[in-house]
């Protein structure tokens, strides 16, 4: 069965903040970031419970965040040469899992072993980065994951920081 989820920054928030929710309006996920000088611990709550926790990992050869919960733990990396996003997942459940964006970094898409997990929108001309996500299959929890990721590595490159720590 199809869900869809809206994903949008919060706004005025010093650590960082990112909420998710159903097609009510209702909260389903939040990812919250930490104070840290190098690499922030981000933090995805369920219902009031932590399923996952990501971290970008400062000394890598390509912008690689580690992974661990719920879920087990795995990689999350970027591939650097592409005209578009690229990140797969390395290791865990969903070994091969791959995030890919569009050229003008407005829709992505995520798909493990051929099939289309989940495609994602984003909406122009919005004060916060938001995006409409339409979850088709496989564990939710996963694509929520991958979008933070995704997040997280558009708020470095803006910000030209390799940290991941701007506030929003």
């Amino acid at each position: 069965m199809t869900r869809v989820l809206s994903m949008a920054n919060k706004l005025l928030s010093l650590r960082g903040r990112l909420e998710v929710t159903d097609a009510d309006g209702a909260l389903a996920y939040e990812a919250r970031g930490e104070w840290a000088w190098l690499s922030p611990t981000w933090r995805l709550h369920q219902g009031g419970r932590e399923f996952a926790t990501v971290r970008r990992r400062i000394l890598a050869w390509s912008p690689t965040w580690e992974v661990g919960g719920e879920l087990g733990d795995f990689l999350v990396r970027k591939r650097w040469w592409s005209w578009t996003r690229q990140y797969r997942v390395l290791g865990g459940p969903h070994e091969g899992a791959l995030l890919k964006g569009s050229f003008f970094d407005y829709s992505f898409e995520l798909s493990q072993g051929g099939a289309l997990l989940a495609r994602a929108q984003g909406k122009l001309l919005t004060l916060r980065d938001r995006h409409q996500i339409e979850v088709l299959g496989g564990d939710e929890r996963l694509v929520l994951i991958a979008m933070v990721v995704m997040q997280l590595d558009r708020r470095d490159e803006a910000s030209g920081s390799q940290s991941g720590s701007q506030a929003d």
